[in-house]
């Protein structure tokens, strides 16, 4: 009798390990968020809806031309860059993050300067690959994966609020977030991140 438990204690334990991430994700949740993120990927390809995509278009376009407030906003992103660095160094990783926080949103108003529909140009960018997935994952069972898309939804009714409230810096931000998020979809339903402060993290440590 103990050996028959045991070994059917032992075919349980395989086909656990086998059923997908150790985390509890199923393997099948995976692969489907791996191809969700190609998707997410494709389409910030073929917009530049992204936060590095919208840096490299305004200094590209900055190179072309002179804006005098695109350049403060771009000057005062490097500076509190700058003190952002200098607090984390000091151990002061509160004031460093905050820093951070503010060289965004300082790097985002010279977006706005260069490119006033930046707002509607990435909401849209999002809304396009949020439906491309929805219709590649038809009815099938991927719990985690459509809570992450429920908080971008969520992301995208503030930024609109945000935008009709007459705040496009922080519209666009909540944008960017959501399709950050989407482009890091495995790592959000597998290591079950923080989705807002993961997102934030990765796109204010970028070097304006």
């Amino acid at each position: 009798m103990r050996i028959r438990l045991a070994a059917v204690l032992a075919v349980g334990a395989i086909a656990a390990a086998c059923s997908g991430d150790p985390t509890g994700v199923s393997s099948a949740e995976l692969a489907l968020a791996q191809e969700s993120q190609l998707i997410v990927e494709s389409v910030a390809a073929s917009t530049g809806c992204t936060h590095e995509g919208w840096l490299r278009r305004l200094l590209e376009r900055l190179r072309e031309t002179d804006d005098p407030e695109a350049q403060a906003f771009l000057a005062e992103a490097r500076r509190l860059h700058d003190l952002a660095r200098e607090a984390r160094e000091a151990g002061d990783l509160e004031a460093a993050r905050e820093y951070l926080r503010q060289s965004f949103r300082a790097l985002l108003s010279a977006v706005l300067e260069v490119f006033p529909d930046a707002v509607t140009r990435t909401g849209s960018a999002v809304d396009e690959a949020i439906a491309r997935i929805e219709r590649h994952l038809g009815d099938r069972e991927v719990p985690r994966i459509r809570r992450v898309i429920a908080h971008v939804r969520e992301l995208r009714n503030a930024a609109d609020a945000a935008l009709a409230n007459e705040d496009p810096v922080t519209a666009l931000a909540l944008n960017l977030r959501g399709i950050q998020i989407l482009h890091r979809l495995v790592e959000h339903i597998r290591d079950r991140h923080d989705h807002d402060g993961a997102a934030d993290g990765e796109m204010h440590e970028g070097r304006p």
